[in-house]
């Protein structure tokens, strides 16, 4: 039975925009996570979405945490967008609407938590558990250095709505993980963006080599960059939206 969905809060840049782009925050954050992205694509004529996926930001507290849940509350935002981005648990979301809908001819996946086994289970609860509620602002910019500092303090507010059980329900309700067998399916062309594995990255690369289907699917390896891509290399993120739609988002 398909989950009942919820109605999320969403964060909106340049109403008026011609094309249309969604943004799918990761456990633990908010759409707000997006400013940078956001902002560049508005600036070059874009309408920009990126909602609160539910029981995090200002979202509904649900109690299915499943990749199926997340994906009906978003597939009621609509189809067809001109491009579609998803970080970490975002990116799972994605894989999961492109597969069964006509989401995005384009989409670019920051790290997706596409296969979890049962160690990374048990160390993806740890550590993401200790990734919500009250976060101190000081280590959060230590452990992440290359992070601007509004990245720092957009991820300390988010937090601070997201609590424990949470990240329990999103990994319980996901046992087994695997989506890989939705890559055959996906519609329109997607490019994977690889954390490091050696910075705590969730997609194996000799995973994403397995999922690289030439032209329409294409996995990067990003050298030295954490899970969170798009706070620690935020110029390869818009490179890649940037090849990805033709004209570009930036100029």
């Amino acid at each position: 039975m398909t989950p009942a969905p919820v109605r999320l809060n969403t964060h909106l840049w340049n109403p008026a925009g011609r094309r249309r782009a969604l943004l799918l925050h990761g456990l633990g954050s908010d759409g707000t996570c997006w400013w940078r992205l956001a902002s560049a694509l508005a600036d070059a004529g874009w309408l920009v979405l990126a909602p609160d996926l539910r029981s995090h930001g200002a979202s509904p507290t649900a109690a299915d945490h499943s990749v199926a849940a997340f994906a009906a509350d978003v597939a009621i935002l609509g189809d067809r967008w001109d491009l579609v981005v998803g970080h970490s648990l975002g990116g799972a979301v994605a894989a999961r609407l492109l597969a069964d809908r006509d989401l995005s001819p384009a989409a670019v996946l920051i790290d997706p938590v596409l296969r979890l086994g049962a160690d990374q289970h048990r160390r993806v609860r740890e550590e993401q558990r200790r990734d919500v509620g009250d976060l101190d602002p000081a280590a959060v910019a230590a452990a992440n250095p290359g992070w601007d500092a509004r990245d720092v303090h957009r991820k300390v507010l988010a937090a601070r709505a997201v609590t424990p059980d949470v990240v329990d329900g999103v990994l319980d309700d996901n046992d087994p993980w695997d989506l890989t067998d939705l890559a055959p399916a996906w519609r329109g062309r997607v490019r994977l963006l690889v954390a490091d594995p050696a910075r705590g990255g969730l997609l194996a690369p000799d995973l994403a080599d397995t999922l690289d289907l030439g032209e329409r699917v294409t996995a990067t390896t990003v050298s030295g960059a954490g899970h969170s891509i798009h706070r620690d290399r935020p110029d390869l993120v818009l490179a890649a939206v940037t090849d990805l739609v033709g004209e570009g988002p930036v100029t």
